[in-house]
């Protein structure tokens, strides 16, 4: 179904590395969204209102909840087609890396509209059971609510469809609401079939409050799945490795190590890594080597790479049998340490080790003194020093 609707409604629609056409998936899960939500608004409206006209007018607090919830789905669909098309704006002086950012923050105020209707949604069901009051529910009512959730499902069906097509976590944000919104009228049709079948008109501002409280968790969670992006996320490991395997292919490259990703939106990114290099060889020769991998790291993801070479001294047998011990001293340590960028540094007085030691996240603090106790002694024995730098990962 969604990929019928790609076909029609976007031009060249499978080329998804296109802006153009990126910003397209966005307008057509935005356009569907509002068109459904504004159904399931007066769906649940008119369902409301025939319901209170046979009740006393008192109205089916879950029918209004929920009705209320589509309409913040509404003003959602509204963010999401403001940000796809505010995110398209090409890079200006103000900001040179784009405007791409725009989308995570349109899913990032999705959720927050989300919690926001959960919140009234829970105000309205604690009044309707401090008050006592009760509701009935008809077959017809059970019927409409039936048609919105299979109305719920389709849309939600188009937004994962549409999110995965171009990996978008403003997409993911509204996908999730919409499974969110389908759970929530599936309770009110539960408390309906209850008050139809066995009266059991108190059910009703619970329901209520239950969703409410469901809608209120499952949008604080996509808060922080929105808002990863904008703080900065590692890089996938996978992404990683084949970044490595690429500079690794070169034969002038020994060794790859501080592989650092920059996100300004989905389809702008910047990498920036270590190269190890003969430092034997000529610099221009090596220059040019490096060249050849920026460009294949750009054509196989898109990034903008920048590579930092670091020269190494491959046939210095006396710095390879002291590096030897200070990795097997690290590993010791903890096996999940290691080191990069390791050198003598001859011209020094007193003689200088040099090199990064790496320490993971949860491993305690990079600068451990347990680390410059057990290396020391390595340095002290040979009459050099030790210059350490400590960090930790960026990958994932």
């Amino acid at each position: 179904m969604v990929n019928l609707l790609r076909k029609l409604f976007i031009k060249n629609y499978q080329d998804i590395e296109n802006e153009k056409v990126r910003v397209a998936h966005g307008v057509l899960a935005a356009v569907s969204g509002i068109i459904i939500n504004v159904l399931l608004v007066i769906i649940k409206i008119g369902a409301a209102i025939l319901l209170a006209s046979a009740n006393s007018w008192i109205f089916s607090v879950a029918l209004i909840s929920d009705a209320v919830n589509n309409t913040a789905d509404i003003a959602s669909s509204v963010v999401t087609l403001i940000g796809f098309k505010a995110s398209s704006k090409p890079a200006d002086k103000e900001h040179p890396f784009g405007h791409q950012r725009i989308e995570y923050i349109s899913g990032l105020i999705v959720s927050v509209l989300v919690v926001a209707a959960a919140a009234e949604l829970l105000f309205i069901s604690g009044e309707k059971i401090f008050s006592g009051e009760q509701s009935t529910y008809d077959v017809l009512t059970l019927i409409l609510l039936g048609v919105a959730i299979l109305l719920k499902f389709i849309q939600f069906l188009i937004f994962r469809g549409l999110g995965k097509a171009i990996k978008s976590e403003a997409l993911k944000a509204t996908s999730m609401d919409s499974l969110m919104d389908i759970f929530a009228t599936t309770a009110v049709l539960i408390s309906g079939v209850l008050s139809y079948t066995v009266s059991w008109n108190f059910l009703d501002g619970y329901l209520g409050a239950a969703v409410a409280l469901f809608i209120a968790y499952s949008g604080i969670k996509m808060i922080k799945e929105t808002s990863d992006p904008l703080i900065g996320k590692p890089i996938e490991s996978a992404v990683i490795k084949e970044i490595k395997e690429i500079a690794l292919e070169n034969a002038h490259i020994h060794a790859v190590h501080d592989i650092i990703v920059h996100r300004y939106g989905p389809q702008k990114s910047f990498v920036t890594l270590h190269a190890e290099v003969n430092c034997k060889e000529s610099l221009v020769d090596i220059h040019h080597e490096i060249d050849k991998v920026e460009k294949e790291i750009e054509k196989r993801f898109g990034f903008i790479a920048t590579i930092h070479m670091d020269p190494v001294d491959l046939d210095d047998e006396k710095a390879k049998s002291i590096r030897e011990r200070i990795e097997k001293t690290l590993y010791e340590l903890d096996k999940d340490i290691n080191l990069h960028d390791f050198q003598i540094i001859y011209h020094d007085d007193p003689k200088t080790i040099s090199f990064d030691v790496l320490v993971p996240y949860g491993k305690g603090h990079p600068e451990d003194e347990n680390i410059l106790k057990a290396l020391s002694p390595i340095a002290e024995e040979e009459g050099y020093k030790l210059d350490i730098s400590f960090d930790h990962p960026y990958e994932g």
